[in-house]
């Protein structure tokens, strides 16, 4: 059991999401990076499904009761004790151990997960906290300080080796760089002019402020998006991964707590396979879209298959990895 003693920023229980309930106008939540969530919880033999913590700022948290725990995150800062520790490796507790996480070097949230995942209640199938509906996750709100976090039993006897330490998934490898995501066209996107579906794709595309766990706003460094002509839309389903076109012409791409319905131009949908990067993306970083065929969209899922493939024989086998971060 981890017991809060400092909250700075915002910390929330998350899972894989509520799906299944947008009909209900309720929206999906859970992690923003579903890739190194899953290889974070096989790591500690849990079920792929089993709660996590998504902390964004400053947290303290005291051992009161053994527990295992690893960060998931490949960029993720913390110490235990007041010494580094770093992310992929397990770390087994003791009472009185203290844990404090600070603001990653990539993204904005660090993952903690725990071994038999975080024991909250499942509500409407998911233990995501529903911050703005105050349902779900520890109690329908964000952690505060005197909050116990207790581990669950969805786990099985293995575990990885606390002496082995996983690469996590590394979005992109120099955040000089942009981050590349494939996107199939959306709806609305031969309503771009010729000129902006050009300009989608070679212009690079830079987060800006306002942005936040229901989507993040790119802005384009050359010049904004234009349609055609002006559209009329009725209100449509939209889902996390939906890349809209507000009258700013910059697009907007909505992230896993995203509202269900919308009314702006759907000119994309990001590759659920790559819909996990945009956790490593910080203010001023950039984004480089790549529009592909449903071929193509299909090569990349099977790449992404094909590695979380090589992360369950590395844990299952026990083999190290190499880090370079």
């Amino acid at each position: 059991m981890l017991k809060l003693v400092k909250a700075q920023g915002q910390g929330i229980v998350s899972d894989a999401g509520r799906w299944g309930c947008q009909h209900e106008g309720v929206p999906v939540g859970g992690v923003l990076d579903v890739f190194s969530y899953t290889v974070g919880n096989r790591a500690l033999g849990n079920a792929d499904n089993a709660a996590c913590l998504e902390l964004m700022g400053q947290f303290d948290f005291v051992c009161a009761k053994p527990c295992t725990v690893l960060f998931a995150n490949r960029s993720a800062h913390a110490q235990l004790n007041n010494r580094q520790v770093v992310s992929g490796q397990v770390l087994v507790l003791q009472v009185g151990d203290v844990l404090r996480t600070l603001p990653p070097s990539l993204g904005f949230w660090n993952m903690l997960c725990l071994r038999g995942g975080v024991d909250v209640p499942v509500v409407m199938g998911s233990r995501s906290a529903c911050i703005p509906a105050g349902f779900g996750g520890f109690q329908g709100r964000a952690l505060q300080v005197g909050d116990e976090i207790h581990a669950g039993d969805l786990h099985s006897v293995s575990c990885l080796d606390p002496a082995v330490r996983l690469a996590m998934p590394l979005a992109v490898g120099d955040s000089a760089k942009p981050l590349l995501v494939h996107c199939l066209p959306g709806p609305e996107f031969e309503s771009l002019g010729k000129e902006s579906r050009d300009l989608f794709q070679t212009q690079l595309h830079v987060l800006g402020s306002q942005s936040s766990r229901m989507g993040y706003r790119l802005n384009g460094v050359k010049a904004p998006l234009v349609l055609k002509e002006a559209l009329s839309l009725r209100s449509h389903a939209v889902h996390p991964g939906m890349v809209q076109l507000p009258p700013s012409g910059q697009p907007l791409v909505l992230l896993s707590e995203s509202q269900v319905t919308g009314g702006y131009p759907r000119i994309a949908s990001v590759l659920g396979c790559d819909l996990w990067k945009f956790a490593n993306l910080g203010t001023g970083q950039s984004v480089q879209w790549l529009v592909v065929d449903a071929v193509q969209a299909m090569r990349a899922q099977l790449i992404h298959d094909k590695e979380l493939e090589r992360y369950q024989y590395a844990i299952e086998s026990g083999v190290s990895e190499n880090h370079d971060d």
